[in-house]
């Protein structure tokens, strides 16, 4: 006769913290002389594709537009015209890139400016009735439509606003775009089933938003309040359902709470991350489930931490990149498991990096011996039922009152969902219903140091 026990698996795994690590980018890029900038990264079909300010790709006449299959550079046609600004935004749309920026042609023609398209073999001009009369800055994929942002009052002469949407074949405004101040859209977002919008305006279709609004579709709707200065990036944490911005801002919420510089919306409220910096942020990014941000900063917003100019959170502080690199960063992409870094530096974690570099870690590996006890009393973590099909319990004890993490990572020791743990909770419910079956290993972190893991099993 069987004795009835109650059985737990509980693991002791080693996560095996492999070299972070600077990659340079060559064959280099080039301007003959001049700065180097990359404005914006994109992948699709499994390459890369670079746009900003530059004539060359290693030997490759190229300019300002480039795609990198990551030993190889290719030429978009014979690029765009220099007209100030080169190309500030990429987008896939409709199985074509589309790009826009502050150019003034493309294949050597003055015609088109702003905005233009690339189906694989050539660039060409996007017949919207008209051109695009200003700066294209950001474009975005929603609703089945390719919304255009920038600082442009019409588009194939319809007013606007400093925003459109195309359908591939017709343009049209977007409920009156947005208005006040110096007036452009600089980064957008799609979060919530929503548009969000930011940059420099104070309304949103003739409504108060202040530097940022979200388009459903149908009306503009403010943000929390708004923040207080402007908006050049946003990303959206799909694993913490989190919507990030960066800028020049030192407040949101309408005053309410103080954030320099980033700031996270959760679909409700605002909140801070860390105390920010000192100086803007122009670019952030997403990259083995951390938060990297980019910009013109040097220090933290309260001057205790040295930066050069990037920086990633780990869901609790920020750290910095090996010795960062010597100039502004302004784009992120990830393509082959390496996180690209666009900007004007030259010099990135101390090596020549002339306006693009790579930052690599490896990931986690995960060394499992598995035992069965009959009692968990002597651990920090307990999860049940398990296995499980449904929704968890995760209970635990912090060892010091401060925030910790929560992580799940699958069997392959790559980190799935991560959970930020109030200094005064002992308890998580998780939904693990939507999960595909498998072993999955809860640990749970607290200054760096991982002090209790768990493993259990989705059925």
């Amino acid at each position: 006769m069987k004795s009835l026990l109650i059985l737990n698996f509980i693991s002791f795994f080693s996560f095996f913290c492999k070299a972070q690590e600077w990659h340079s980018v060559y064959p280099y890029l080039n301007s003959n002389g001049g700065p180097v900038t990359i404005f914006c990264l994109h992948t699709y079909n499994n390459e890369l594709f670079v746009g900003g300010g530059f004539i060359k790709a290693g030997s490759i006449p190229t300019k300002c537009i480039a795609k990198w299959d990551s030993v190889n550079w290719y030429a978009l046609g014979t690029g765009v015209t220099f007209g100030g600004g080169g190309v500030k935004s990429i987008a896939v749309y409709n199985s074509l890139v589309y790009i826009g920026g502050e150019f003034s042609g493309i294949n050597g023609n003055l015609t088109p400016n702003y905005f233009a398209s690339w189906n694989g073999s050539e660039l060409d001009s996007v017949s919207t009735n008209g051109e695009v009369n200003g700066q294209v800055y950001s474009l975005k994929v929603f609703n089945n439509k390719l919304f255009i942002g920038g600082r442009f009052p019409s588009v194939g002469g319809i007013i606007c606003g400093n925003i459109a949407q195309w359908d591939g074949s017709t343009i049209a405004d977007v409920g009156g775009g947005v208005s006040g101040g110096i007036m452009y859209v600089k980064a957008m977002a799609v979060y919530n089933n929503e548009l969000y919008v930011g940059g420099n305006f104070y309304s949103a279709g003739g409504l108060p938003a202040y530097y940022i609004a979200r388009w459903d579709g149908v009306q503009w709707r403010d943000v929390g309040g708004g923040v207080n200065a402007q908006i050049y990036t946003m990303i959206v944490d799909t694993i913490e359902n989190a919507l990030y911005i960066g800028g020049s801002f030192f407040n949101v919420g309408g005053g309410t709470i103080n954030a320099r510089a980033i700031a996270k919306w959760n679909g409700n409220t605002w909140s801070n991350i860390g105390t920010g910096f000192n100086f803007e942020v122009f670019a952030l990014g997403m990259y083995r489930g951390k938060l990297f941000a980019g910009g013109y900063y040097t220090t933290s917003g309260d001057s205790l931490q040295h930066f050069n100019h990037i920086a990633v959170w780990d869901g609790i502080k920020w750290d910095s990149l090996s010795n960062g690199v010597n100039g502004n960063v302004f784009a992120f992409e990830v393509y082959k498991d390496e996180l690209y870094i666009g900007g004007d530096f030259t010099l990135a974690g101390g090596d020549s990096a002339y306006g693009l570099a790579k930052w690599y870690i490896h990931p986690d590996s995960v060394n499992v011996t598995t035992e069965l006890q009959a009692s968990t009393k002597e651990q920090q973590l307990k999860i049940y039922p398990n296995p499980t099909n449904g929704n968890i319990t995760v209970e635990f004890t912090l060892p010091e009152k401060q925030k910790a993490l929560l992580k799940i990572y699958n069997s392959k020791g790559e980190l799935f969902r991560k959970f930020i743990v109030a200094e005064n909770e002992n308890q998580k419910n998780i939904d693990t219903s939507k999960w595909a079956k498998g072993v999955y290993y809860c640990v749970l972190e607290q200054k760096d140091k991982r002090f209790s893991q768990v493993k259990f099993i989705v059925e």
